[in-house]
């Protein structure tokens, strides 16, 4: 019988769960019949967690897939995809934290669902025993995922580390997830076409001890930004750049420098500033000639840093003497203009 799911499980020091996982997934799962195999790919776990699941596999479809140190849980589940044979792959923890006896009620939403999220946060999703800081911290990172990624704004739980997709979901995809959220990889980069949620009450750890840390909460932010939008990176990156600007303005008018040419030494101050950070990070890998392309976004920004130094010179000489404030007017006005001619003439798109 071929399998129809892969359950793809990244451990490191879960030998004591193991068999109760295991015993647990078999049980929820052979009632209705489903042919499925668990991929165990573990880090090396010095408690002996992939000899333990060796031995296990003479008692349940188990593969195991040992690597040679903590490599981290979302390259694992790629390294565990590729040697997967279900047409659909779920991605679970090996702490019973997420109750296997949900899958059958995820594996049931996938005639009409290309990923189907086990969430804590519609309606009958419940999370048990933990602090008010723990659910203050999740419910922060939903936050920000939602506000920065555009394609999880429908989406109750991104940050969920259970859920099932179709193979095809990313197939033919380049991904390069980064600490222990691959989910957000996949909805953002895959070839998502609808998402389904389904409730469950997120458990205590069965045994053992978590592994989220401040490397990994590190990570996520990272991932997230590198996940956002090139618009979303383009206008952090001009949110620093307005620091700067507002910086060097303030120092400059602080030793009586006249506003006129305070605001220019800002603007330039910022160009620089914004350059540098946009080739690095927002337009990365787009062209090599470093020189050529600073020089192109300098003369396609020159109508927006005009507009933005003469408004701010206008707003302060004639409507309100506050360099901050007109510095700021200038800003807004002169930001869309130049996203637009740096992405369009600057940073142009891979072919």
């Amino acid at each position: 019988m071929s399998v129809v799911l892969s359950i793809i499980v990244p451990t490191y020091n879960e030998r004591a769960n193991l068999e109760e996982l295991l015993k647990r997934i078999d049980s929820a799962l052979r009632v209705y019949g489903v042919s499925y195999e668990v991929i165990i790919v573990d880090d090396n776990s010095p408690d002996g967690t992939a000899e333990y699941a060796e031995k296990l596999s003479e008692l349940y479809p188990v593969k195991v897939l040992k690597r040679l140190g903590k490599l981290g849980l979302s390259s694992a589940v790629l390294d565990g995809l590729k040697i997967a044979e279900g047409e659909f792959v779920a991605v679970m923890g090996a702490d019973l934290q997420y109750p296997p006896e949900v899958l059958p009620k995820m594996l049931e939403k996938l005639q009409n669902c290309d990923v189907i999220i086990a969430s804590r946060y519609v309606e009958g999703g419940s999370m048990s025993e933990w602090s008010f800081l723990r659910r203050l911290i999740s419910k922060g990172a939903t936050l920000i995922t939602r506000v920065l990624l555009p394609k999880v704004r429908t989406v109750k739980d991104p940050m969920s580390g259970f859920f099932i997709f179709r193979r095809d979901v990313v197939e033919g995809v380049s991904m390069n997830p980064r600490g222990f959220k691959i989910l957000l990889e996949i909805l953002v980069r895959g070839n998502v076409r609808k998402i389904c949620e389904v409730p469950y009450t997120f458990g205590v750890r069965f045994k053992g001890e978590s592994k989220l840390d401040t490397s990994e909460i590190v990570n996520y932010m990272v991932h997230v930004l590198n996940l956002s939008p090139e618009y979303v990176r383009f206008a952090l990156v001009g949110a620093s750049g307005v620091v700067v600007n507002l910086g060097v303005l303030t120092l400059l008018r602080y030793f009586n420098f006249p506003h006129v040419f305070a605001s220019a030494v800002g603007i330039e101050a910022s160009v620089v500033n914004n350059f540098i950070l946009n080739d690095l990070w927002t337009f990365r890998g787009r062209g090599k000639d470093w020189w050529r392309k600073f020089l192109k976004f300098h003369t396609s920004s020159a109508v927006a840093l005009l507009a933005q130094w003469i408004t701010s010179v206008i707003i302060y000489y004639k409507v309100f003497s506050s360099s901050i404030i007109a510095q700021l007017i200038g800003i807004l006005v002169g930001f869309p203009m130049n996203y637009i001619l740096s992405k369009r003439f600057v940073w142009t798109p891979l072919q």
